[in-house]
């Protein structure tokens, strides 16, 4: 399922979710509280999403304990207003941008993979082919002509994806001011730099 965003994949910050789930205020049900950190309440919840996030086979210890390490440094971080810093809050809305963008890349994703037929016919000509530039090197047709049809319809389903997105720049109203862009310098990104900080 992967392959059919990876065009359009896109990183999510998952240390900030984090952080933003534990900051929520509530008030949680008393029989639902796991453990207090100062005036934090730990919930069931909270426990339960953590150990999604978890390492399989980790005790509820562990696991409970790496929740209130995680709201101990997040005091310390609001204590030294790290909340408040323009660079985290830009953090903020990238992260928000990006889990939005995600949900409906996979959302719309999964609709054209349910759209997405492949006939017998494809399979044997996509096999045929194959079996062209291996020049025989190639597993039987029945053996592999499963993973044929997936690979189509993956295919099929990006090219549906990247049609509809297409069609949104062509409904959108766009300017670009080329002279501007022109002027402008890149900045190398940790990517560039091999995940340096920069």
């Amino acid at each position: 399922m992967k392959s059919i965003f990876k065009k359009h994949n896109f990183i999510l910050m998952v240390p900030i979710a984090i952080i933003l789930i534990s900051g929520c205020a509530r008030k949680p049900d008393k029989s639902q509280v796991v453990a207090k950190v100062n005036n934090y309440e730990v919930t069931t919840d909270d426990f339960n999403d953590e150990v999604v996030m978890s390492i399989p086979g980790s005790s509820k210890e562990a696991i409970l304990e790496n929740i209130i390490d995680k709201e101990l440094l997040l005091e310390e971080a609001q204590k030294m207003n790290f909340d408040k810093d323009k660079k985290f809050m830009k953090e903020i809305e990238n992260y928000w941008k990006q889990a939005l963008i995600k949900r409906i890349i996979e959302q719309k994703g999964n609709e054209f993979l349910a759209m997405s037929k492949v006939s017998d016919e494809e399979v044997n000509a996509e096999y045929r082919l194959m079996e062209k530039e291996s020049e025989g090197k190639i597993k039987p047709y029945d053996q592999i002509a499963g993973q044929i049809r997936n690979s189509l319809r993956m295919k099929k389903a990006q090219a549906l994806l990247d049609f509809w997105i297409k069609s949104l720049e062509k409904k959108a109203k766009i300017k670009k001011y080329q002279n501007v862009l022109n002027g402008m310098t890149l900045k190398e990104t940790s990517i560039q730099n091999g995940g340096a900080d920069e």
